[in-house]
């Protein structure tokens, strides 16, 4: 995923997108307790938001 960004770059925002990710559950008031739980909202923002920059990166290529 995101061949044309560096992996400094992906690893900014996969863990810009873990933050939000626990940002937005708690503002939408889902709440999930333990460590698998916050992975678990923590892996799903980061792959949420690097897809997205992937998307956005791969469109001002073409």
């Amino acid at each position: 995923m995101g061949r044309a960004l560096g992996l400094l770059t992906n690893l900014i925002v996969g863990i810009v997108g873990a933050f939000l990710g626990a940002v937005v559950t708690s503002m939408l008031g889902i709440g999930f307790a333990g460590f698998s739980g916050s992975l678990l909202v923590s892996t799903v923002g980061a792959v949420a938001l690097l897809a997205h920059v992937g998307m956005a990166s791969t469109r001002s290529l073409l």
